[in-house]
């Protein structure tokens, strides 16, 4: 018979074997191939702001890690650790959706300009006053 210290050991090593496996699984998940992954809402910037606003731990579970097509207004173009980033900020809005563009979209975004109205494709990843979107695509 194993005493109590034993099982003590042994389960902090079950648990270290699972959170082990966990970590490896999820930092190896495929990434979705944003441009022909079809997306699963389609919406205005104002209606992605709106939805957060309004109650935000509904719009996390109905469009974090999920795959948008947002229209907006271009407010702001900016660059964060060489790649672009694109806020899209509604008409009397304090908040706006932050689109962090994908390195070969680069060229694309230099011929846009502020006030431009464009759609984008990209992954949610929540709402932190402003709603943040990751590895983004320019529409046609």
């Amino acid at each position: 018979m194993l005493g109590k210290k034993a099982y003590w050991i042994l389960s902090i090593i079950f648990i270290g074997i699972i959170a082990i496996a966990l970590s490896f699984y999820m930092y190896n998940k495929p990434h979705i191939n944003i441009q022909k992954t079809e997306a699963a809402y389609r919406l205005s910037a104002q209606e992605l702001i709106g939805e957060f606003k309004n109650d935000e731990l509904e719009a996390n579970t109905k469009f974090s890690d999920q795959l948008l097509v947002v229209e907006g207004q271009i407010h702001e173009i900016s660059t964060l650790k060489g790649n672009k980033v694109l806020a899209l900020k509604p008409a009397n809005s304090a908040s706006s959706v932050i689109c962090h563009m994908l390195p070969e979209e680069s060229e694309k975004v230099l011929q846009l300009k502020e006030g431009q109205t464009i759609t984008i494709k990209g992954v949610c990843t929540g709402y932190l006053l402003d709603v943040i979107m990751v590895r983004c695509m320019l529409v046609q």
